[in-house]
């Protein structure tokens, strides 16, 4: 599966990069891998681990095509930082196919999490309709 960087997606990272909420080797060898893991989706035994990877859900309803990815006790404060993912099928360069496209990062607390997931409504339309910022493909 091609793995779709957004301008959210980046704009996220630089945030907290800059707020070192990750160390460059956990980015390394944890969060960049992780994701990377999304070009064999669904067939890596880490997708079956809920700890790791859900549905996206709001209010107790689950986003159509939202998903996270979740990692726990992440850089020196030891956050629970959060990836949401859309997996939907979209026509790029003439090729309609699959995309995982990456969302904005977080550090999730109740608040942020609600917010964040109400957002991601709002970007998986805007992905649907081509209305997103293409920075890339890992």
């Amino acid at each position: 599966m091609e793995i779709i960087v957004t301008e959210w997606a980046l704009q996220s990272y630089l945030d907290l990069k800059s707020k070192q909420i990750f160390s460059q080797s956990e980015y390394k060898n944890t969060l960049r891998p992780d994701a990377e893991l999304l070009k064999k989706y669904p067939n890596d035994p880490k997708f079956k681990n809920d700890k790791f990877w859900g549905p996206a859900t709001l209010d107790g309803q689950i986003i159509k095509t939202g998903y996270k990815m979740k990692w726990h006790n992440i850089g020196p404060g030891k956050v629970q930082l959060r990836l949401p993912v859309v997996i939907v099928e979209t026509e790029l360069s003439g090729k309609k196919e699959e995309r995982a496209f990456l969302c904005s990062s977080y550090v999730k607390d109740d608040k942020t999490d609600k917010r964040e997931m109400a957002r991601l409504k709002i970007k998986i339309k805007k992905i649907l309709d081509g209305n997103y910022f293409y920075r890339g493909t890992i």
